[in-house]
Parts: C-alpha cells; structure tokens; sequence
C-alpha cells in the first residue's frame, strides 16, 4: 500500500522542537499516526488573495497573476510552481485545446487519440485532472453558479459548452472524468478507459 509522501520539518514552540508534518491527504495515513498528531487543516486562500500576493510578493502582472490565482484554486504554492515552470501551462493549454477539437470529432478521430493518450498512463492522467478542471466549470455555469472558474481564460468556451449541455450532462462528465482517474491509478485498461471516456464526451 503506497501513502501520499509526508513532508516532516521541525516547529519550535516555547523552546522545545516539535514535529510538524504536512500531508495532502490524511486519510491516507496510518491510523497509528493520525492517533499521534494534532490535525490542523488548512483551508485554500481566496482567489483575490493570491493574486495580491503574487503582484505584491513576486512583481507578477495582474492578468498573469489573477490566471495562476484562478487555476490554483487559492493554492499559493501550486500558483508559484505555475510561474516558476511555465511548460505546465503550456501542456495545459493543448490539453484544453485537444478537448476543444474532441468535442467536434467524429468517432474513428476519437479513437485514434485515444490510442496514442493511453500510452503512457502519466500523460493521460494529466489530460484527464485538466479536463476534470473545464468540465467542473462547465458544471457550475450550467447550475448558474457564480463561484470563481478554474479556468480563467477560457470562459468562452465554458459559457458554449454550459449553453449546448443540461447540468445533468455536465454533472455526468465530472464523474466519469472523475472515474477514468480512479481507474488510470488502478492500472486499468487505460486505452478502453480513455475510448469508453472520450465515447460518451458530448459532440457539439
């Protein structure tokens, strides 16, 4: 059984040194050491936050700075390693980009990229957490929800999709986006995973 790493550094509190360990899920941990630690959870910072803090902090320009606020989702640390490795952001923008041609795609199109998309099962997990991403905010602007979009720039293309599918079909995308996920990391059949997903995509 495999466990999200910990990250173990040293606190000192009133002269004495404490251990401080942080842990993206701690569910995932041992129930022997959850019984141990004193859980603090830390809560996302507001969208506006991060992005005063990337203009004041680290001399960003506010639309950069207001994009990596909106696709960290008030993760300040997520925001800086967007900024300072700028090839995610880039992957990010043909994956969305690969989505929007998708959408449009006859069947025997889809299969062929889902060919090559299932070849290499951490490629394809990254396809998939970004379109989760367009697919969540599709979701909230077919609910009629006003919560701040993950991404930003492409609000065009939200406000077409929300306005061609129900929040039924939305909602249906996010779970089997969120599927294909859970069964990638099983190390199922990645290739039929990624046909059945991209099968049942909406075409508009």
């Amino acid at each position: 059984m495999t466990h999200p790493p910990v990250l173990t550094s040293t606190l000192s509190v009133t002269g004495s040194g404490w251990p401080l360990g942080t842990a993206s899920d701690g569910e995932a941990l041992l129930p022997t050491i959850l019984s141990r630690c004193e859980v603090i959870r830390l809560r996302p910072l507001s969208i506006e936050a991060v992005s005063d803090g990337l203009q004041t902090r680290w001399g960003l320009p506010a639309p950069d700075a207001e994009l990596l606020a909106h696709l960290s989702g008030g993760r300040p640390g997520y925001a800086l390693k967007l900024h300072h490795n700028p090839e995610l952001l880039e992957q990010r923008q043909i994956r969305l980009d690969d989505h929007r041609r998708l959408i449009s795609a006859s069947r025997v199109e889809r299969f062929a990229y889902a060919e090559n998309l299932a070849k290499d099962r951490t490629t394809l997990r990254a396809a998939l957490q970004t379109w989760l991403t367009l697919w969540r905010d599709v979701m909230l602007r077919a609910a009629g929800s006003a919560a701040p979009l993950t991404n930003f720039d492409r609000v065009d293309e939200i406000e077409f999709l929300s306005g061609k599918v129900d929040l039924i079909v939305a909602q249906g995308m996010v779970k089997r986006l969120e599927d294909a996920i859970e069964q990638n990391d099983r190390y199922l059949n990645a290739r039929l995973l990624t046909e059945t997903l991209l099968l049942n995509l909406p075409q508009v």
